[in-house]
Formats: structure tokens, sequence, C-alpha cells
């Protein structure tokens, strides 16, 4: 399993994540719903499929997106630098989040 962690901006994206779920449907479920964000990491890091989808593709033209990747689960899209030696989750945006754009502020 490859080592990850969460960047400090992801790290309070998850907590708002956490905390608007709990506003929204309660605890188990906003419970529920972080614990699946992260089993899912968990998943990519183990190499287990289905795989992140290269950032690069939405990021034309930019050659720090080259190693970025995104994955999408739930209603959410975990968006992480993949190397070699560690997956570095940098943010997760909501699904109606214009990702391109977004994932320009993360350069």
């Amino acid at each position: 399993m490859k080592p990850w962690r969460l960047t400090r901006r992801a790290e309070r994206s998850l907590v708002n994540v956490f905390a608007w779920t709990i506003e929204q449907f309660g605890e188990r479920l906003a419970i529920a719903y972080r614990d699946a964000l992260i089993e899912r990491i968990e998943l990519i890091a183990q190499g287990q499929p289905p795989h992140p989808q290269p950032c690069g593709l939405l990021m034309q033209g930019h050659a720090s997106a080259d190693d970025l990747v995104y994955y999408r689960e739930g209603g959410h899209y975990i968006v992480m630098r993949d190397s070699e030696d560690a997956l570095i989750v940098l943010e997760f945006f909501h699904q109606a989040t214009d990702l391109p754009r977004h994932l320009q502020t993360l350069e």
C-alpha cells in the first residue's frame, strides 16, 4: 500500500464537508460519508480499481497538472498528487464545482 496524507487544505475541506453533512442529514450519515471518502483514498493507495483519472486531461497545457489525479466518490471529487512514493490528497471538491477552473488553484 502506498502511504497517503491530507494537506491542511484537504483537512479543512473534509471538516467542512462533515459539518455541512451533519447539518443537512445528521451525524450518522455524516460519519458514513466521511468514512466513505477516506476508504476510497485507502483503496486507491492499495491500487484497487477503479483508478483515478488524470487531471491533465482537464487542464491541457498546465504542466503542473501532470501528476494530479482525481476520483469521484459520492458527491465529491478527491484531488490528489500521485507520486511513486505517496498519495497527497490536496482537496475535496463538490461535484457541482467547475473542476478545471478550481484545479488551477492547486498549482
